[in-house]
């Protein structure tokens, strides 16, 4: 059971994760799914490129999105070159993500070796680390981190074993609050020298995609947040990480999946429909409540469609008052 108190009008870990729910069997039985392979759909291409720019420059790479999409899309680099690199390993690494988390159940110590071999490999090649530790490699010396005691060198293989076993096991927990538990509980064994943290939210995403949730895009805007709900998962309350997981997730339907795979027919959730629009999620429900837009209650979501919208639309006049069918 999930125990958290919240603010007043502020919905609980329980109420997010319903309503994520729901629009995640909307993208299942209405929308044909979750695309698998970044280089045949170009909506993946996005949130791959939206991916990379934020985990990238959540650890401190300064390149712009733009900046990004132009060495992942067209290979013009204009970065420097470490960042350049870091960048490239990172595509790397979260394309093989994407295209293989359903091969797997839960997370072999193997996969998690390859995805810091992809990720840092390419950098390292330049740049390697003081200790000359390798890419996909467990760390053979002690680290300090955010005042955490991770583990000893020595007692790395033992606790991923572990840790590894426990991927595999869902039980009563919800899919979303599991792998924030073992995001968390990964970032604090820190099994490489450096690269924890990219390495991290990848396996993060394996482990959703894996549960048929799309990736987790943590903004970098969203660096202070995620680092401090990391700690108190650190202290045993994994609750704030996986409200952050849940929101990111939920970011990743209403800004690439549900607008682009629904046609204007298509019936989809307001926050979805709201996406690159002139109208609020917020105003697009009342518009609903007042009678005034068609939508659907399906569940705890109202679905409408874009068609409808523009019905909507059409209907008023250029101050925003609804014509008269009359005149």
């Amino acid at each position: 059971m999930l125990h958290d108190r919240r603010k007043a009008g502020r919905p609980s870990l329980s109420e997010l994760l319903g309503v994520l729910d729901e629009h995640v069997r909307l993208l299942h039985e209405t929308l044909g799914g979750l695309p698998r392979a970044v280089e045949a759909d170009q909506i993946l291409r996005q949130i791959w490129i939206d991916d990379v720019h934020n985990s990238t420059a959540i650890e401190g790479n300064t390149m712009t999105r733009a900046q990004v999409e132009n060495l992942v899309e067209r290979r013009r680099a204009s970065g420097s070159l470490a960042e350049s690199l870091d960048v490239e390993g990172y595509a790397r690494a979260a394309d093989w993500v994407y295209q293989h988390a359903r091969d797997f159940e839960g997370v072999p110590v193997s996969v998690l070796s390859e995805i810091h071999k992809n990720a840092v490999g390419l950098a390292w090649e330049i740049e390697p680390p003081a200790t000359r530790d390798r890419p996909g490699a467990w760390r053979t010396s002690g680290v300090r981190v955010r005042a955490v005691h991770v583990a000893l060198p020595a007692r790395i293989p033992s606790e991923l074993s572990d840790w590894s076993a426990s991927t595999q096991v869902l039980g009563d927990k919800h899919a979303i609050v599991h792998a924030a538990h073992h995001h968390a509980w990964l970032e604090r064994i820190h099994p490489f020298v450096d690269g924890n943290g990219r390495a991290g939210r990848l396996v993060l995403n394996f482990m959703l995609l894996q549960h048929g949730y799309p990736p987790a895009v943590i903004q970098a805007s969203q660096r202070p947040r995620y680092l401090a709900a990391l700690k108190l998962a650190d202290d045993g309350n994994a609750n704030a990480l996986s409200e952050v997981i849940t929101r990111a997730v939920h970011d990743t339907l209403n800004r690439f999946l549900i607008p682009n795979l629904a046609g204007d027919a298509k019936l989809v959730p307001l926050a979805a429909l709201a996406q690159g629009g002139r109208y609020s999620p917020t105003y697009l429900r009342n518009l609903v409540l007042d009678g005034r837009l068609h939508a659907i209650r399906d569940g705890r979501l109202w679905l409408s469609s874009r068609a409808w919208l523009a019905a909507y639309v059409a209907s008023r006049d250029r101050r925003g008052r609804r014509r008269d069918p009359g005149k």
